[in-house]
Parts: structure tokens; sequence; C-alpha cells
């Protein structure tokens, strides 16, 4: 690949996007869903949850960009793209369907990956927008509003991704695509400066510490989202905002998180007994799919529950009633979803309007 030197824009990148001051930003309010999955296999009650919450903006993830581990210095030859979504060239009447709603494309980078990618952000750049621009084409998704890139970056890496953001308008724009560029924003990248997009989506899941063993809930809570919510008022970027409907166990071996579990049948008395609210004792070894469960390791179950979730987004509502934005469901899964009634879906994608 033709190596790119990356340059400082100074002009404007021509978008579809239009823009009316530092926090105003034009797109059509759309209630949005995340599709997160690395396979595309759309459900029939999924397009009817779709249709039924007029579900006009799907965001799909297409790949992650990832640095190949090794003993050896991470370094940009190892920065690559993995776990690339699947989309079936021949697609039922449900996956087609979900796809005739307007598309983000969303890359997932991670901090190692933009680490070895210092002094290379233009040409990592180049190398998404052109790979996104392909998979687009190949799999006929026609309605593509933009790009967003997904990163946790921090102060170190904060250049680093600035950098990366401007490039990617510039690949976009010498393309001729007409799309917008987004970000993702953590609640801590509040109190930064706004990267160089021309939206942001503000995701309100994972607020806690994961791994942290006395923790009640990591997935959302309004304890660990409230210090944050000041900077809202003033942030210079238009802002969306995810919220999750998603529950996962979580398992620890003397205090220490050893990894993610789904699906485990904690009410087994044989093999499981509570020792919390969320929490259970493991009372033999097992094995579960790819992991090794021991005797005395501590299952913690968490879920987004209603409550929780209207009680944060009724708190971030208190914020943005007066800026325009749209509610985005992390995510697309219809196991997950059916936990929760219809009018509770309609009040989390309402956006209190406050004169």
């Amino acid at each position: 690949m033709k190596r790119l030197i990356f340059i400082l824009p100074v002009l404007a990148i021509l978008c579809s996007c239009s823009h009316r001051d530092d926090n105003a930003f034009d797109h059509e309010e759309w209630n949005g869903v995340y599709y997160w999955k690395t396979v595309l296999d759309i459900s029939p009650e999924e397009n009817a949850f779709r249709n039924r919450h007029k579900v006009g903006r799907l965001y799909l993830r297409m790949f992650d960009v990832t640095a190949e581990q090794s003993n050896s210095a991470l370094t940009f030859e190892k920065v690559v793209p993995n776990a690339s979504i699947q989309i079936p060239r021949y697609r039922d009447d449900e996956t087609e369907e979900t796809l005739q709603s307007m598309i983000v494309p969303v890359v997932y980078i991670t901090i190692d990956a933009l680490k070895a990618s210092k002094g290379k952000e233009g040409e990592l750049a180049q190398r998404i927008v052109e790979r996104v621009r392909r998979m687009c084409k190949y799999h006929d998704l026609n309605d593509v509003e933009g790009l967003q890139l997904d990163c946790d970056w921090t102060t170190t890496t904060e250049k680093s991704f600035f950098l990366l953001c401007d490039s990617a308008k510039i690949h976009i724009s010498r393309r001729g695509l007409n799309w917008c560029l987004s970000s993702t924003i953590r609640l801590h990248q509040l109190a930064r400066k706004a990267p160089p997009v021309d939206y942001g989506v503000l995701m309100v899941y994972n607020t806690g510490s994961f791994d942290d063993p006395d923790a009640a809930n990591s997935i959302i809570s309004l304890k660990d989202v409230k210090p944050y919510l000041r900077h809202l008022d003033n942030y210079p970027l238009h802002i969306d905002v995810a919220y999750p409907t998603y529950s996962w166990q979580l398992l620890f071996r003397d205090r220490r998180f050893i990894g993610l579990l789904s699906d485990i049948d904690l009410n087994d008395s044989t093999r499981f007994a509570p020792v919390a609210d969320n929490k259970h004792r493991v009372l033999c070894d097992m094995m579960h799919k790819d992991k090794i469960i021991r005797k005395g390791d501590v299952i913690r179950t968490e879920e987004s529950s209603f409550a929780e979730i209207l009680a944060v987004k009724n708190a971030i509502e208190r914020h943005l009633a007066r800026r325009p934005h749209c509610n985005i469901i992390y995510h697309l899964d219809s196991a997950n979803l059916s936990k929760y009634k219809a009018d509770e879906i309609e009040k989390l994608y309402s956006i209190d309007r406050r004169d």
C-alpha cells in the first residue's frame, strides 16, 4: 500500500452534514440501534422490533482494528483488521429489510492498535475508510450515512485519535463519499476536548469497573454516571446517547476477574449457591464453553434494568433537553430485548423537549 504523508487539515471537509454552530448539527432524528455481532442475521423478532419502534438508523459494527500480540514492541505492521462481520450474500427478508435503514458502519479501534499507529494515523485512516467503502460496496449497502470510529482514547492517545479523525475526514472527502464522521464518547472523555468529528455518541454503558469484585452493577449505574454529566451542558459537539439493553455474567477467582460468561443456569443448586443478590458461589469444578470454572469461584450477574436505565436517561435529558439529539439502544438482540415491554422501549427512545 502506498504510504500516505499526513497533513493536518486546515480546510473544512465537505460532507452531507450541516453545521449551524459549534454544538449544533443537523442529522435526521431517527431512533437508532447498534448491531454488534460477527454474523449479520436478523431474526423476525428483531426486524419487528425495528419496525415497531421506528428504528431508522442502524449502527453496524464492521470490524475491529487490533495489534497482533508478540514479544517484540508494537509496530504499525502488526495493526490489522480483526473479527470482520460476515454479511450473507443472499439475505433473508428480515435481514434485507433491516438493511434498508440508514447504515452507519462502526469500526472499533483498540488502544494497542492506536499506540502502534503513532505517526501513521493518516495511513491507518486511509486503510479504514477504504476497507469500509469496499465492504459496503460488495454487500450492496447503499444507504450509508457515515462512518463511526469507536475507541477508548485517553490523555496519552488523544492526539493520535484526533489525527486519525482528521485524516479520516480527508479520505472520506477524497473518495467523494457522502458520509458524516462520528465517534463514540465515553463518560470520562467528556472532560476532555471534543474530537474533530461531526457528532459523538455518548456510550452510557459499561459505566463502572467490571473487574471490580465489589461493584454492584458495572453495566449502568446512576451513581457512576452522575459525576460526569456537568460536562454535558457546554460540550462543544452534537451528542446522541446510547443506552444498554444487555446482561452478562462475570467470573471471579480469589477476587480477581477471570472473564465473561453467558447462559449459565445458576438455579442449579448442586453447582451454585447464592451468596448475595446477584452473586453465586461455584460448588464444584466444571467446564463452560472455553472456560474452566473452579470450586469457590464467584459468578456475578449484571443486568440493564429498565428502572436504572430510565433514571440515568432522565438525568441526562435534564442536560440535553434543549439540544437536538437521538437515542440509541445497544444492541439489536431479541433475547435481551424481549425482557423489556414495548412501552418501556418507547420511553427509552423518547426525547424530553423543554422550552
